[in-house]
């Protein structure tokens, strides 16, 4: 599969692909494993494992995801294009929810919405600084007015002029 011509990054779904080829060693004795059960989890692009070891017979579950700062770019506020760390958006996120009473619960919650939304509509591993925040300012102005409102005084929804 062809690389991106962004910053040299393998698109997203090559990324997907590979991570059904790693081996896993087992968590109590670092004997190999083997998949007995797997299922993928289209929502938030992961994968749920079972995974048994060869050596201890030990079974234990795996969640394989996306790491994002590896295969994601953004444009930060002032043009200049960097890795995409998602505990950036979580705290934002958090910061807006402040006022609830699990504010980091539903920050988590409402995070993985967002880059549901996010991976859905990429393209390219560059993502738009201001369809984030679009997409974001959306989800938050459904769960929590007050939150929208706050996210919205810090990050301005649309592009400045």
């Amino acid at each position: 599969m062809p690389k991106s011509t962004v910053l040299g990054f393998y698109t997203l779904g090559f990324s997907l692909g590979l991570c059904q080829y790693i081996d896993m060693v087992c968590i109590y004795c670092g004997a190999k494993t083997k998949v007995v059960n797997s299922r993928g989890q289209k929502r938030l692009k992961q994968v749920w494992r079972r995974r048994k070891c060869f050596n201890c017979n030990n079974i234990f579950t795996t969640i394989e995801h996306i790491n994002f700062s590896g295969s994601l770019i953004i444009e930060n506020s002032s043009g200049k294009i960097e890795h995409f760390v998602k505990e950036k958006l979580l705290l934002s996120i958090y910061d807006s929810l402040g006022h609830r009473k699990d504010a980091l619960g539903d920050s988590l919650a409402i995070t993985d919405t967002i880059m549901s939304k996010v991976l859905n509509s990429l393209k390219t591993p560059l993502i738009n600084r201001y369809d984030l925040i679009n997409i974001s300012a959306s989800v938050l102005s459904r769960f929590d007015k007050s939150a929208a409102v706050h996210y919205k005084a810090y990050y301005p929804v649309k592009k400045p002029i």
